[in-house]
């Protein structure tokens, strides 16, 4: 790929954009988000090459989206997320390093309580090379909620074959049960109601044919919110970037907060290219009292 080159007076002015978007959430309130950042390398070999610049780039949309809590996928290594991160000033993360080179991990404002829990190695189907769920316990104020951020099999030009494309379907299928089990069991121990799924799901939830959403969408526990977003690649597509709540968490959710930061609309051509070929996707969220657990 052709490193973008940005000359000090563009970058400037994109730095000065983004202190002039709203940078949080008020205190009442937070954002929490998904963003796939497309092969995000620390820059040895990687599969996107990408100039420092192009990281603040990366940086610039985070921060202007004013999320809190940030489910991330395609990161390479903890090195690759520190590239974006040491933009981002009074922000930290982490990843689910699971050895391979597209992980799932968490951007976060350090005044939002963010542990990790657990990898959920089952969504990796027991086969090499597929990418495991992060489970985070996550605070800000009275709202507490358990999240999975996750990266879901896809069906891609890679799947070179009929029968190849029919295994990725079942693959994600198969994923989506087990994203049914988990949640359902979460909030079965009764500890916890607020739960949350965040991430590329490689699906849309209106599919007809060939469906593989359908356990999460049929489930009496969980919704989605962001399934009737437009994509920000093609306006005729929904988004396969999804926020997936509990019907405690979603009592929660500031009417008409659902949306995409469309980067497409203030970064143009390549260098929209540079930063990903998907935008982040945010629901905002009451965290004023009480606490419902």
């Amino acid at each position: 790929m052709k490193a973008l080159v940005l000359s000090a007076s563009a970058v400037l002015a994109l730095v000065i954009s983004s202190c002039q978007s709203p940078q949080g959430a008020p205190d009442t309130t937070v954002t929490v988000g998904t963003f796939n950042i497309e092969w995000l390398g620390d820059g040895v070999d990687d599969q996107k090459p990408r100039t420092d610049q192009e990281c603040l780039l990366i940086a610039d949309v985070i921060s202007r989206s004013g999320v809190d809590v940030l489910g991330v996928q395609e990161i390479e290594n903890e090195a690759a997320l520190r590239r974006v991160i040491r933009y981002l000033e009074g922000y930290d993360g982490f990843i689910a390093d699971a050895g391979i080179k597209q992980n799932v991990g968490v951007i976060y404002r350090k005044n939002v309580t963010v542990q990790r829990s657990e990898v959920y190695q089952p969504l990796t189907l027991g086969r090499k090379g597929m990418r495991p769920g992060l489970v985070l316990n996550c605070q800000k104020g009275a709202f507490d909620w358990t999240m999975m951020v996750v990266h879901l099999k896809s069906t891609s030009r890679y799947d070179s074959t009929n029968q190849m494309r029919d295994d990725s379907r079942t693959m994600r299928s198969e994923q989506t049960v087990l994203l049914r089990r988990w949640s359902d069991s979460i909030i079965a121990i009764g500890t916890e109601r607020d739960v949350m799924i965040v991430g590329d799901f490689n699906d849309f939830t209106a599919r007809r044919q060939q469906a593989t959403l359908t356990p999460l969408l049929e489930s009496s526990n969980m919704e989605f919110l962001t399934g009737s977003l437009k994509s920000c690649k093609n306006e005729k597509w929904t988004t396969i970037d999804q926020i997936v709540v509990s019907k405690s968490a979603r009592d929660r959710v500031v009417k008409g907060t659902e949306r995409v930061e469309d980067i497409r609309s203030f970064l143009k051509g390549n260098i929209a290219d540079a930063v990903s070929d998907h935008c982040p996707v945010l629901v905002r969220f009451n965290s004023a009292g009480p606490d419902n657990d």
